[in-house]
């Protein structure tokens, strides 16, 4: 009798423990604050005290109000840098605080 092979490659186990887990989104997110630099730009960095995500949405504080009224107007263009740089549609809506 003829032995199964169940063997499958490590590569495609790892992409599946990630996607099962949904640790491929984490390492995204987790991938966007620390290039957030490159992904925003630097003016916009320097004054964002934090980030986080909740689902498909990315809450950004930054502590200059006039910094915060020209980021409203540049909210697709971050979207659009965001998605690009994670390769897949990782945000839907950004939150300036």
């Amino acid at each position: 009798m003829a032995k199964k092979n169940n063997l499958i490659k490590l590569g495609d186990a790892i992409s599946q423990l990630f996607k099962q887990e949904n640790l491929d989104v984490k390492i995204s997110q987790f991938s966007v604050k620390n290039n957030w630099k490159d992904i925003a730009g630097e003016p916009i960095a320097v004054n964002t005290t934090d980030i986080f995500f909740n689902k498909k949405v990315i809450f950004v504080t930054l502590k200059s109000a006039a910094l915060k009224h020209e980021v409203s107007f540049r909210k697709e263009e971050l979207l659009a840098n965001i998605n690009k740089f994670c390769g897949y549609k990782l945000v839907e809506q950004i939150v300036i605080r």
